[in-house]
């Protein structure tokens, strides 16, 4: 059911584009050698490349895919800054699931079978043994990179591409940024954790120019594959963004809506 699909979507991106794209970008880098830079060089290319932005929305075309099934829906997201995440998402151009994220909860209204859901951000942690943090989710929409506490990063250059990786030895979830050879673009995420046999990859692409001096990935594949889960992905590509445009954000719940515990399959 979709809005099986849709928790599974918020569940996977809090962790922190296509690929076809990654190897357009690289083109130019492999005419030319690339010079080695330091781990602080390159941390400092990243939060230069990073999006600030109070308010961020945009239309949405994702595409979810497991080893059972492909689901495609669209979605309108608005984005208030350390505050609220709102969607509503849409199959053949009708509403079937609104969702609210705060800094603490979570609300799934279901249109189709008149139903709702909330839970606390915990839940997360405690059925996806993923972080239940709101700033991840909006690293993720900001296409931001996200960096998990007291890990040490050290840098490499691999495939025309700079690579900054976290050591092993300080914390179970090892973390893996690439960064295009010329322009330092954040191309590539990867989070594995090897005592819980799980592994994320974010993939940016479709780098086009938001506003002046700044470029912004519309395009995002998460690749998961997990003893949980099994393999799984979701495509999302973003269009008409807006950044900094105050939204009205409407959350209400019908008194006529049943709440449940669990989201229907």
């Amino acid at each position: 059911m979709i809005i099986k699909n849709l928790l599974v979507l918020g569940s996977l991106i809090f962790l922190a584009s296509c690929a076809t794209n990654r190897l357009a970008q690289n083109e130019d880098s492999t005419k030319t050698r690339l010079k080695k830079r330091s781990t602080n060089y390159l941390l400092k290319k990243l939060k230069s490349n990073e999006l600030d932005a109070e308010w961020l929305s945009a239309k949405a075309r994702i595409t979810f895919k497991d080893e059972n099934q492909t689901r495609k829906f669209t979605a309108n997201i608005r984005m208030r800054k350390d505050s609220v995440i709102w969607m509503n998402v849409k199959k053949i151009n009708v509403e079937v699931a609104r969702i609210l994220v705060t800094k603490d909860s979570i609300f799934i209204i279901n249109r189709l079978d008149k139903e709702y859901y909330v839970q606390g951000m915990d839940f997360l942690e405690e059925r996806f043994n993923l972080p239940g943090q709101f700033d991840a989710l909006q690293t993720a929409i900001l296409g931001n990179p996200y960096f998990f506490q007291k890990q040490k990063l050290t840098s490499d250059l691999i495939e025309n591409q700079y690579q900054l990786s976290s050591n092993k030895t300080v914390s179970r979830m090892q973390s893996e940024y690439r960064l295009n050879g010329k322009n330092f673009a954040l191309e590539q995420m990867t989070f594995t954790d090897d005592e819980r046999s799980r592994q994320l990859s974010v993939l940016l692409s479709g780098y086009e120019q938001l506003m002046k001096g700044f470029n912004f990935a519309h395009n995002r594949d998460f690749l998961v594959d997990s003893d949980e889960t099994g393999e799984a992905s979701i495509s999302m590509k973003l269009s008409k963004v807006e950044i900094n445009e105050p939204k009205t954000i409407r959350f209400s719940i019908s008194s006529r809506y049943k709440r449940v515990e669990e989201i229907r399959e």
